[in-house]
């Protein structure tokens, strides 16, 4: 399939959870996990239905597929499908470039070049500096050469939960943590803009293209931002309130309304009930 297909799997299953919540992000995982492949919705169905067991007459056994091997290792029904996949993907990539030229040339302008862009910026070169000796290389690699990678220590963008405590421990100490709602915030943004930036400049507009530390990184400081800070003043509670209504994150709210809702308690409703 050029798929993970246990990956797959557990996706599948989570996308069928009673929780919501969790529904939500597994379905986003696996939207995230196609389009690293080039594939959509419609490809994976197609994908399984021609994968599913077909009933053989008893008069005449249909010949087994042929397959292709491509340079990746990825296993396909024949090189006419391989081909025909790397062909939709160089079109996609092709329109892409093309929606994104101007952003791209603002981009490019602000920092003088393409290649100036692409380079690491100093938070970028501290993360990857930090777990240099954990980080597998992509094969093929990208261009520039070096710039992104395949794994973190065995983890990547479709791992389920955190890579392994020596690099949550190295990513996390690189420089600091965020303290507070407003520094997690700003940190959280930051990443979100340099993100959007790697995206025009590589033509892959909603694609993250920030490296494995760095992609990391974003996720942990989301997580300070969502739930995990708590609520000490009434900025912090209008952050938060800020994060819940955003539709793009409509998926993550449920676990910070708790503390939202004794943050109100405690920072509006007691103080106007001590008032009277």
């Amino acid at each position: 399939m050029g798929l993970d297909v246990v990956r797959l799997g557990k996706l599948l299953s989570l996308a069928g959870s009673q929780n919501e919540s969790e529904a939500m992000v597994a379905l986003r995982k696996l939207r995230e996990h196609l389009d690293s492949e080039g594939l959509t919705f419609t490809d994976l169905g197609q994908r399984l239905i021609g994968q599913a067991p077909r009933a053989q007459s008893p008069r005449a056994k249909e010949p087994e597929a042929a397959t292709y091997t491509d340079e990746t290792g990825v296993k396909w029904p024949s090189r006419e499908s391989y081909d025909k996949h790397q062909a939709a993907v160089a079109a996609r990539q092709e329109t892409e470039w093309r929606q994104t030229e101007g952003e791209r040339e603002e981009i490019i302008a602000r920092y003088g070049s393409r290649e100036a862009g692409l380079a690491r910026n100093p938070r970028e070169q501290l993360l990857h500096d930090a777990v240099a000796d954990l980080l597998t290389p992509l094969t093929p690699d990208l261009d520039p050469p070096g710039r992104w990678h395949a794994s973190l220590d065995g983890w990547d963008r479709g791992s389920f939960g955190p890579p392994s405590d020596r690099v949550v421990t190295r990513i996390e100490q690189a420089f600091a943590l965020p303290t507070s709602l407003r520094e997690a915030k700003d940190e959280f943004d930051e990443w979100k803009a340099r993100s959007h930036e790697l995206e025009m400049l590589m033509g892959r507009p909603g694609d993250s293209q920030l490296d494995l530390p760095a992609f990391y990184r974003a996720q942990r400081v989301q997580a300070l931002y969502e739930h995990e800070l708590p609520i000490r003043s009434i900025d912090d509670l209008h952050l938060r309130l800020q994060f819940t209504v955003d539709p793009e994150w409509s998926d993550d709210t449920g676990r910070a309304l708790p503390d939202i809702l004794q943050a109100f308690e405690t920072l509006v409703v007691t103080p106007a009930g001590a008032a009277d």
